[in-house]
């Protein structure tokens, strides 16, 4: 449920992309992003930094996925895994931080 409405959420956010399975059956805890124009390894940073969330940026030991995502030469996506002791304040302030810092990258892009 916090990954479905995770991912509800980031869908709204401009300048979010999300890959992945469109069905949910297929999907589980683990949703990967990246921001417009943005490396993952400096959002993870940010996030970590300015918000106290921490998230892994990368290929995720799995590069061949990232030459199929299209996504290798930007150093992977940011990958966010809820887990049984996350709730739905936690998904709001990761929604809120990732709206943050991708209105910031706009305004400054």
């Amino acid at each position: 449920e916090l990954a479905e409405a995770l991912r509800g959420h980031l869908q709204h956010i401009n300048g979010v992309t999300i890959y992945g399975p469109e069905a949910a059956t297929q999907r589980t805890g683990v949703t990967s992003f990246n921001l417009d124009g943005v490396e993952p390894q400096e959002v993870a940073s940010l996030l970590d930094s300015a918000f106290n969330i921490q998230v892994r940026a990368g290929l995720h030991c799995a590069p061949r996925i990232h030459d199929a995502l299209g996504t290798r030469h930007l150093g992977g996506t940011v990958r966010v895994s809820v887990g049984p002791f996350n709730t739905a304040a936690d998904i709001e302030t990761l929604v809120a931080a990732i709206s943050q810092l991708a209105s910031s990258f706009q305004q400054t892009g």
